[in-house]
C-alpha cells in the first residue's frame, strides 16, 4: 500500500501584499507551506493563494468564520499603515482591527491558530500614535498567547517609495533609465537607527513557529534585530553609490516642531535582541550594503554598482 502523502501545513498571512508580508509569504513558501495571504486587494507573491479582505471593516463573526473555514495553524499579521497614513488610519489599521482579529481568532478555541504580530521597535517609546497603537496591538495579541516580535526598521527588496531610502532609491532608479539630474535633501543632523533586512525578518517569523522555538516564546514580546546602529546619512550616500547614479545631497535644517513621518524617530533598541535570538534560535545574517543592495536592485532591475566584499564605511559599533 502507498504510504499516505502529509498535507503541507497552512499559513494565513494578513497583509500579504505588502513588504514586510510579502517576504513573509515567500520565506513560508520556500519551507513547503501551503501559503494564504489576505489584504484589501487580492494580491500576492506566486504560488501564494491570494483573497480580498479588508481587515478593518470586517467584523469578528465574519472573521471567526473565514477562519474556521480555511483552519491555518499558523497566522501571521503583516498587515498595518505608517508611511502616509493619518492617525485615525493608523489607529484603526494598527489597533482596533488586531483586536477584533485576535476577537475572532481566541473565538475558535481549541482551533485557533498560532498567531505571530509583526511588531515595532517604537514601541518602547510610544510616543507617537504609531507607537501607541502598535503597543496597544501587542497587549491585546500577548493576552491571547500570540507572539509578537517588535521590529526595527526594515529594509531590503521592496522597501516602499515611502520611506526615506526606499522613496531615493525610487528617484534612482528612474534617473537610470532617463537621465536626468537628481538632487536628495535630508535633514543636516546625523542620525542612527536600527536596520533589519526584510528577509530576516521573515526567517525570524518562521522561527517563531517552529519546534522548539514555538512553545518558548507562547505569549512573549521579543525584539529580534542587529542591536547595531547604523547612521542614516552613510547609508544614503552608499545607495547612491551602489546606484552608480550621479546625485547631488543638499541638507537642510528641520522644521521646528519637525517629526518623522509616522513618529519614525531614531529609537534603538537596546541588547533585547540577544534575549530574541536566544529564544528562537535565529540570528539576522544579512548586513547593510546586502540589503540596499536588495532594494537598488529590486527598484531598478540592474546590478548594483559596488563589487561585493567591497567594505562600505558604514559604523556599526
Amino acid at each position: 500500500m502507498a504510504a499516505r502523502s502529509v498535507p503541507a501545513p497552512r499559513v494565513l498571512v494578513l497583509g500579504g501584499s505588502g513588504f514586510a508580508g510579502g517576504h513573509v509569504c515567500a520565506a513560508f513558501l520556500a519551507r513547503g507551506w501551503e501559503v494564504h495571504a489576505w489584504s484589501r486587494r487580492a494580491r500576492a507573491p506566486r504560488g501564494v493563494t491570494a483573497r480580498a479582505v479588508d481587515l478593518v471593516r470586517a467584523g469578528p463573526g465574519r472573521l471567526a468564520d473565514e477562519l474556521a473555514a480555511l483552519a491555518p495553524q499558523v497566522v501571521v499579521n503583516a498587515a498595518g499603515a505608517v508611511w502616509g497614513a493619518s492617525e485615525a488610519e493608523m489607529a484603526e489599521a494598527n489597533e482596533r482591527a488586531v483586536l477584533r482579529f485576535t476577537a475572532a481568532v481566541t473565538a475558535l478555541g481549541t482551533r485557533a491558530p498560532r498567531f505571530v504580530q509583526l511588531g515595532s521597535v517604537h514601541e518602547h517609546a510610544a510616543a507617537t500614535v504609531y507607537g501607541r497603537t502598535k503597543a496597544a496591538a501587542t497587549a491585546c495579541v500577548t493576552a491571547a498567547g500570540g507572539t509578537v516580535l517588535r521590529l526595527p526598521n526594515l529594509l531590503g527588496p521592496g522597501t516602499p517609495e515611502g520611506s526615506f531610502l526606499g522613496g531615493v532609491g525610487a528617484r534612482l532608479a528612474r534617473a537610470a533609465r532617463t537621465g536626468e539630474a537628481v538632487t536628495v535633501t535630508t535633514l543636516a543632523r546625523r542620525e542612527r537607527r536600527e536596520f533589519l533586512d526584510v528577509r530576516d525578518a521573515a526567517d525570524a517569523v518562521l522561527a517563531a513557529v517552529a519546534p522548539p522555538a514555538a512553545s518558548r516564546v507562547r505569549g512573549r514580546v521579543l525584539d529580534p534585530g542587529t542591536g547595531r546602529p547604523v547612521d542614516v546619512r552613510d547609508l544614503l550616500d552608499l545607495l547612491i553609490r551602489l546606484s552608480g547614479v550621479p546625485a547631488r545631497v543638499e541638507e537642510r535644517l528641520p522644521e521646528p516642531g519637525y517629526a518623522p513621518p509616522g513618529g519614525l524617530s531614531g529609537v534603538e533598541q537596546g541588547p533585547s535582541h540577544e534575549i530574541a535570538e536566544k529564544l528562537l534560535g535565529w540570528r539576522a545574517v544579512r548586513g547593510p550594503e546586502e540589503s540596499l543592495r536588495g532594494l537598488w536592485e529590486a527598484a531598478s532591475g540592474l546590478p548594483a554598482g559596488l563589487e561585493q566584499g567591497t567594505s562600505d564605511g558604514l559604523a556599526t559599533g
